[in-house]
């Protein structure tokens, strides 16, 4: 196997001395380096040592000649596995989150589909300002991860958390981030996502608040590990993570179809249904519009029918050899723990009637969880642990909630090879 190859992004802070510890440290440990430096890092230390421990030319040019033939900002952005921000000033966290590219840097941060690991390192009052925190909060939104700061003597006299974290730790966190990339190859992720319709003529219909958001960050969160994934989305506007086969439909009865075919073709896979199916249709839509009357009339004395029950009608013909992971958005009221047993009955009894292995349960209508939020929190219910329940903690960006599930769910994924 290769050497997994990591690009180190080094700003302009004072830890940026030790850069050449953190790079050796990192050839060590048998990765390919390449240093990316900004014209303030230059400040705190040289290309020269940077090149010599890394053993390859450091790149800081936006445009650099002997390279734009192949286009060679992105070129570098497409290169790693893993990208290392270290130190991560808040200038760079501030111009990762607003999309800023202006220097090869920020080019690399917003061009590469590589995870990226960002260290910080600045002074407690930049750490603790209401701006760093958000900017915090959308580059985790988005998938970043984060290590330190340490909390001690800073370059500036204060005495607080900013510092970088030591490269020996840094290196773990990165090592760890590297193995994940692949440790689900073999196995094929089939996940649904959106809302479906229930059309009631050719421009009306029933659908639901669903926005995709959860069955993508799933999707993107397995292929990002190695996984085969395939992905059967309703309308929603969201763009296919990258690695990702994509099949678009409307009904439930379309969703049936494609992911039948999906798992007779091949049926060993983790079926994940987070599409959000619509319950009920109109016993037979009509072909025309329907004026506004009619369509009145229709809603008030038309006949309405259950809809089809994608996940229960897959787990019965499916659940022998793929695994089966259903989705439930609940509401619940009361405190903490009436709200916690509410949610977990009602997951409990779905996943014994739709015969699935597995049940997220999640709590909707409040901020923070459910459809249109950025984040998510609730529990996973197995069928082979009956009494217990894996609590997902607070809120956290849908895409790190992702990685939880596959995580939670890995030791019995079938490989597809089996």
């Amino acid at each position: 196997m290769s050497a997994p190859r990591l690009l180190l992004v080094v700003t302009g802070g004072i830890a940026a001395y030790k850069a050449p510890e953190l790079v050796r440290a990192l050839v060590a440990a048998g990765c390919e380096v390449q240093v990316v430096t900004t014209r303030a890092a230059q400040a705190f230390v040289t290309e020269l040592s940077l090149a010599t421990v890394s053993k390859r030319p450091v790149r800081s040019a936006l445009v650099d000649p002997a390279e734009e033939g192949r286009v060679g900002h992105i070129e570098l952005a497409d290169w790693p596995d893993l990208v290392v921000v270290a130190p991560a000033t808040a200038d760079v966290l501030a111009r990762a989150a607003a999309g800023l590219a202006d220097d090869l840097a920020t080019v690399v941060l917003l061009a590469t589909r590589a995870p990226v690991l960002y260290a910080p390192a600045m002074n407690s009052n930049m750490w603790q300002h209401p701006a760093t925190v958000a900017n915090l909060a959308t580059l985790r939104a988005r998938g970043a991860h984060f290590v330190g700061p340490d909390a001690g003597e800073l370059a500036c006299g204060w005495i607080g958390p900013g510092r970088m974290i030591d490269p020996p730790i840094l290196v773990e966190a990165a090592l760890q981030q590297l193995a994940r990339r692949a440790d689900l190859r073999g196995r094929a992720l089939l996940v649904s996502a959106g809302p479906t319709r229930a059309y009631l003529d050719p421009v009306r219909f029933l659908t639901n608040a669903s926005t995709g958001a959860m069955g993508f960050a799933l999707a993107e969160a397995a292929a990002s590990r190695g996984a085969t994934v395939t992905l059967v989305a309703g309308p929603v506007q969201r763009s296919t993570p990258a690695g990702v086969r994509r099949i678009d439909i409307e009904t439930a009865p379309q969703l049936l179809a494609a992911l039948d075919g999906e798992l007779a073709a091949q049926p060993r896979q983790l079926l994940a249904m987070v599409a959000a199916v619509a319950d009920v249709t109109a016993a037979g839509p009509t072909d025309a519009k329907l004026d506004k009357a009619a369509l009145l009339q229709r809603l008030a004395h038309g006949a309405w029918v259950e809809g089809v029950d994608v996940l229960a009608t897959l787990a019965a013909r499916w659940r022998e050899q793929a695994l089966v992971l259903g989705f439930a958005a609940q509401t619940a009221e009361g405190d903490d723990a009436s709200v916690r047993a509410s949610l977990l009955r009602q997951a409990a009894a779905k996943l014994a009637a739709k015969r699935a292995h597995a049940f997220f349960v999640n709590r909707v209508g409040v901020p923070q969880t459910g459809f249109g939020s950025e984040t998510n929190a609730g529990w996973l219910l197995r069928e082979d642990q009956p009494g217990a329940a894996l609590d997902s903690g607070a809120p956290q960006p849908k895409l790190a909630l992702a990685h939880w599930l596959l995580d939670a769910l890995r030791e019995r994924w079938p490989q597809v090879s089996a």
